[in-house]
């Protein structure tokens, strides 16, 4: 064990040597693996659910709440990868799935919490759902020539889920007599790579068909990358994912549940509640659908030689496009790191990505043979609420190779 390690430890100072600037720099074959994720809200801040003494103003809450409503987002990107780096050329083919979901409740609800209703009125509160997920592989191909950096990648994707805003609907009367009705149904339609079936923890893909579905419904898109020397130390680049053919769904399910709640004041410590059954209804149908469109143009600036390096960029993405349910957002990057030979990195950053905003630190620990890369941020899709920690995200990554 000790001569293989120490014939790949040669392996790797010899090809460093030959192929790179320093011994850190970078490794001539390795193999990446991790994810990136995160999780906020536009109202909640962690530090308010986390005392010792949580107290809920109920008012204060409702003038608080955004004009947009209150939003829960997700997001995460499991990858692997495996990298080949020889000289000005780089080879490398990865694998992974895309995860994005937005929940959202309308302000009135919180209205009515914070400063409630007159008696007899019929309050009406939605929650939407909005969704998609895929996997992806992808082969990246970069090339330097001179001054130019000329980087493709094709991928191919496959969509898994797709969920278009539909979600469940509350009714709350306050009655006369004391009494507080209230009736929840969600009636929400989901596109999946194969049917859905009831489970008794909630719902499941149908698992006799999923390897059949594999087989079918893939689409392509294309990223490319240019980045231009303009001196020593500064670069412009261009960064950019195309839509070539959509991926394809075969099956939509509707899902339907439902419940009846009443209690009245003077017996509040009985109430009475009512559950529908949970059904589940397949049918074929067929969504087509993208992966988001990304264009983004950024500089670099090294400082104080190889020491620091500073990172602006903007740019825009359209999530679903080319259908009546695109939407288009704006992205910015601003970032500066730390680097000391490659072999330490540390990293703080500012963006908006993904219509979410997220203030990064992060850091690379390179011992040559093996790389730790990992950071945490705070985010929110609310510029504000971002800075006082509404939700919290991160990444790692290990990578190992010679």
């Amino acid at each position: 064990m000790k001569k293989l390690f120490a014939c790949i430890f040669a392996v790797s100072v010899i090809s460093t040597a030959a192929f790179s600037r320093n011994f850190f720099s970078q490794r001539f074959f390795e193999i990446k693996a991790g994810t990136e994720l995160g999780v906020s809200n536009n109202l909640f801040t962690v530090n308010e659910l986390l005392k010792k003494d949580l107290i809920i103003d109920l008012p204060q809450l409702a003038a608080d709440c955004p004009d947009n409503g209150f939003n829960i987002r997700a997001g995460a990107k499991p990858t692997w990868e495996m990298n080949f780096n020889i000289v000005n050329v780089h080879v490398g083919l990865s694998a992974g799935v895309e995860l994005f979901e937005s929940m959202s409740v309308g302000k009135d609800l919180f209205d009515f919490l914070g400063n409630g209703n007159s008696v007899g009125d019929v309050l009406n509160f939605n929650l939407d759902n909005d969704a998609d997920v895929f996997a992806f592989s992808q082969l990246d191909i970069c090339i330097k020539f001179g001054k130019l950096k000329v980087e493709v990648q094709p991928a191919v994707f496959l969509p898994i889920m797709s969920m278009r805003g539909g979600g469940a609907k509350a009714t709350v009367v306050n009655g006369i007599d004391g009494s507080l009705d209230i009736s929840m149904d969600m009636n929400m339609d989901v596109y999946s790579i194969t049917e859905l079936s009831v489970t008794d923890n909630g719902f499941s893909f149908d698992t006799d068909k999923l390897i059949s579905a594999l087989s079918k419904g893939f689409g392509f898109d294309f990223g490319l990358g240019l980045s231009w020397d303009i001196t020593k130390s500064f670069t412009v680049g261009l960064t950019s994912r195309i839509p070539i053919v959509p991926g394809t769904l075969g099956y939509k399910s509707n899902i339907q549940w439902g419940m009846d709640y009443s209690v009245k004041v003077s017996d509040y410590e009985n109430p009475e509640k009512t559950e529908r059954e949970r059904t589940v209804t397949n049918e074929n149908a067929t969504l087509t659908i993208h992966r988001p469109l990304k264009v983004n143009i950024y500089a670099d600036k090294a400082l104080l030689g190889t020491l620091f390096n500073a990172r602006a960029g903007v740019g825009f993405g359209i999530r679903r496009p080319f259908c009546s349910d695109a939407l288009f957002y704006p992205e910015y990057y601003l970032g500066i790191e730390f680097n000391l030979i490659n072999a330490f990195k540390l990293k703080v950053s500012t963006e908006y990505r993904d219509q979410t905003f997220i203030h990064q630190l992060g850091t690379t620990i390179n011992l040559r043979l093996v790389q730790f890369d990992f950071g945490i941020s705070t985010q929110s899709s609310n510029f504000i609420k971002s800075m006082e920690v509404a939700g919290l995200g991160g990444y790692a990554y290990v990578s190992v190779g010679f």
